[in-house]
């Protein structure tokens, strides 16, 4: 840290229900993509580095805010980093990019999406980034504040930091509900 995170690029909005079957079958039955509800909240990083915990919006600055769960990541390895979300002042992570200075940029999505779920369990963390449920999806905006759509990421997609704050990835796209 400082980095800028991968950032999805929009895809269109999941307005109707047949919208959300094609979506439901490309991304469940044909795994094509790893679905994510897409929290509705800040975009953040938070590493934990010789016993101090960073916090960095998506522009590579200092997020500003406090965030009231950081310390409870003081409990995993120094040199570990998330991406994630900061919603109602707290961090949920929805990928480890490193633990224990061992790097996990290359690692597959669905690599760093099982490593981030496994590091929250261990801290007692709530995990709120399974893939939803067909008629989760269906409730659409009935699922905000919480949850302002899903993010789909390529199962085998690599992270890559961004050069700029407005550039997009095209291996992550963000569905909203409107």
């Amino acid at each position: 840290m400082p980095f800028y995170p991968m950032r999805p690029t929009t895809g269109r909005a999941l307005q109707r229900a047949d919208n959300i079957k094609q979506l439901w079958r490309e991304a469940v039955e044909e795994e094509r993509w790893i679905m994510q509800p897409k929290l509705n909240g800040d975009r953040a990083c938070l590493a934990v580095v010789d016993g101090k915990v960073y916090v960095q919006n998506r522009y590579r600055g200092v997020y500003r805010m406090k965030v009231a769960n950081a310390r409870d990541f003081l409990k995993l390895p120094n040199r570990t980093c998330f991406d994630g979300e900061v919603f109602k002042k707290n961090f949920y992570p929805f990928e480890l990019l490193c633990c224990n200075g061992m790097n996990f940029l290359l690692a597959e999505e669905q690599e760093r999406v099982r490593l981030a779920k496994d590091m929250v369990r261990f801290i007692g963390h709530p995990w709120l980034f399974d893939p939803p449920s067909l008629p989760w999806l269906l409730r659409r905006a009935s699922n905000l504040p919480a949850f302002e759509g899903v993010v789909l990421k390529v199962p085998t997609s690599r992270y890559v930091m961004l050069g700029s704050a407005t550039q997009h990835s095209r291996d992550w796209f963000k569905r909203r509900w409107r």
